[in-house]
């Protein structure tokens, strides 16, 4: 009846679950709707009930007095429990896209050869990138910059985007839109049935071309409510501005909200993307921007920084359910602070080294761990001759007394390999972080030579890794802080721990079916021949793990084939068969159903494989 009536308006088949406005419908058209339900049912019906149920479906369920239903799958969650004593949060899963770098695997890699995947463009290049000539033949014109690859690889009708609307997007807003998918995937919560509420903390922008590309477009206004909407997340969804320090404060209040219970979930994260790529910058004497053209951080000739684009998020969850549910931890918040310099400092946009201790010292009180517990420290470390040495100052206030000989204190910053990521630059150096954590593995500075003498290494505890090597143990747990420090003040920094070993599960030798699916057939067959490569290349993959993650956590799309198997080896084998691919006519039940009796208190186990897995975008739907 409501879908005959749609189509009717329409004068077109219509799909019954797309929301009427991304039909096409207007307030008009819906009030003609509305009279050809009235007419049909000889009852009068609300105009708000075509906005409380907006779409065909759910309309439908409302008028045949079953109730009001939700777009979302985690809308209408039970209350959060109060807060319990453990405050410690679980990065649970994780996605980036980087230069140089389409997923994390690569990054790591780059991280580990201490790769600077920063970029200098020919003047062919800048020809084909629309760069005026006589920007790029002037004397202070830096061919530089940190550029992502596959910009017009973004799949916007996979979430429902038309054509238009996604030529009037913002590159950064859909990269983001799919970082965040990424992230739920990753960490195993991307399927149709959710566990509560999913919250949205981001943010985005490239204010350090500001005052090069004039004021930067707005189109990064509803960044996070974007993110909500597309997905169906039902937590808060809240843009954060605060410069170079975006993604940690998001990281922060994303945070706070599971504490608080605002949140069951919550995706934190930054896109920072400025188009064209190529468009380089002009250096002016004094400038944060580096002469050279390379970031060189705490390097004796390290003049600035290089500007980079970058998109990533992390999916958080309180440490005490993530284990209950079954989740993979990738590392564990212990703490996290944000704080701002004030006016105690040389100007606006200049560092304040009291400001930068005392947030440290406020991140390490709410983790309620000592100082000379933290083995590595991720600086902000832009590369710039002054920022630099007033940032290690300020580190050797908080890890400079009392610290044990013991644990030696390791410094570094990502932005020597990617630039500085601007709004997210706070993520880069997080998700390097938590990268070394979970391998145990520090990484070196890229372009750091000869440290410079202004750093006073000599009269504090800190020293730079000169190659991968391994992290040492020392009496407890590996953790580190990160650092992200905004122009204007706005300081945050982050507490982390490794994550704990892995437990034990009895029942994962048993055989198991694993279902795929995908957009359509050749997207199918990339994507098993994906899932086979990771299988083979990691065979310590458990396949009850990885039937958990594909069961619940990713949609059930149109195209499926399910495989069994008892080990990653078997699985693998039989992924790059071709037997059993089809199409569904319409959404069957899952093809495996995970147990649902695992952990504490019977919670649902929500896919235990997050881990590393293939970039799923590339295999959702073809353009």
């Amino acid at each position: 009846m409501v879908l005959a009536a749609v189509a009717e308006v329409l004068g077109r088949p219509v799909d019954p679950l797309t929301p009427f406005y991304e039909l096409g419908l207007t307030t008009v058209t819906l009030a003609r709707v509305r009279t050809l339900l009235e007419r049909t049912l000889g009852a009068p019906v609300p105009a708000s009930a075509l906005y409380e149920h907006p779409t065909a479906a759910a309309l439908a369920t409302h008028l045949a007095g079953e109730g009001a239903t939700h777009l979302s799958g985690d809308a209408g969650a039970p209350t959060a429990e109060p807060a319990v004593p453990d405050q410690r949060i679980a990065v649970i899963g994780m996605a980036a896209h980087f230069p140089g770098a389409e997923d994390l695997d690569a990054f790591w890699a780059n991280l580990r050869a201490g790769r600077d995947s920063t970029r200098r463009f020919s003047a062919a290049e800048l020809d084909r990138a629309g760069v005026p000539r006589a920007r790029h033949q002037d004397p202070a014109f830096r061919s530089a910059a940190g550029v992502l690859t596959g910009l017009d690889e973004a799949a916007p009708e996979f979430f429902g985007i038309s054509p238009m609307e996604a030529e009037l997007t913002a590159p950064a807003n859909l990269l983001f839109l799919e970082t965040c998918y990424r992230a739920l995937e990753h960490g195993g919560h991307a399927g149709p049935e959710r566990d509560g509420r999913i919250g949205v903390y981001a943010g985005s922008g490239m204010q350090l071309y500001g005052h090069q590309d004039g004021p930067a477009p707005r189109q990064g206004d509803f960044l996070a409510a974007k993110v909500a909407y597309r997905l169906g997340l039902t937590g808060p969804a809240v843009n954060v501005q605060t410069a170079c320090s975006t993604s940690l404060v998001a990281v922060h209040l994303a945070v706070q909200a599971l504490l608080t219970g605002d949140a069951d979930l919550a995706l934190a994260g930054a896109a920072a993307v400025r188009t064209p790529q190529e468009a380089g910058y002009l250096h002016f004497p004094g400038s944060i921007l580096s002469e050279q053209g390379r970031c060189r951080p705490f390097d004796a000739a390290a003049d600035g920084t290089v500007g980079g684009n970058g998109v990533a998020a992390v999916l958080l969850k309180r440490l005490d359910r993530a284990l209950a549910d079954g989740d993979t931890v990738h590392a564990i918040i212990l703490g996290s602070a944000v704080n701002n310099d004030g006016r105690g400092k040389a100007g606006f946009a200049a560092p304040s080294a009291a400001g930068q201790a005392e947030v440290v010292r406020q991140a390490l009180r709410r983790a309620a761990v000592a100082p000379d517990t933290i083995s590595y420290l991720e600086a902000h470390g832009t590369g710039t001759p002054v920022g630099d040495p007033i940032e290690l100052r300020a580190l050797a206030q908080v890890f400079g007394t009392e610290r044990r000989e013991s644990v030696p204190l390791a410094v570094g910053s990502v932005k020597g390999n990617v630039g500085h990521l601007d709004t997210c630059a706070g993520m880069a150096g997080l998700l390097k972080t938590v990268l070394m954590l979970k391998h145990g593995t520090l990484v070196p500075t890229a372009n750091l030579a000869v440290p410079s003498p202004e750093l006073g290494l000599a009269d504090g505890p800190f020293h730079f890794p000169d190659g991968t090597t391994a992290w040492p143990a020392g009496p407890g747990p590996r953790r580190a802080g990160v650092s992200a420090l905004g122009v204007g003040g706005t300081n945050a920094h982050v507490v982390l721990e490794e994550p704990p070993a892995p437990t034990t599960d009895p029942q994962a030798a048993r055989t198991v079916a694993l279902p795929v699916s995908a957009g359509d057939p050749d997207a199918l067959r990339e994507l098993c021949d994906a899932l086979a490569d990771r299988l083979t290349a990691d065979p310590a993959v458990r396949p009850v793990d990885a039937a958990a993650t594909l069961a619940l956590g990713r949609p059930r799309l149109p195209f499926r084939r399910t495989v069994t198997g008892r080990t990653a080896e078997d699985l693998a084998a039989a992924l790059r068969g071709r037997v059993g691919e089809e199409q569904a006519s319409e959404p069957p039940t899952p093809a495996f159903v995970a147990d649902r009796t695992a952990g504490p208190g019977g919670a649902a186990d929500r896919a235990r494989c997050s881990g590393s897995w293939p970039r799923w975008t590339a295999c959702w739907t073809r353009p």
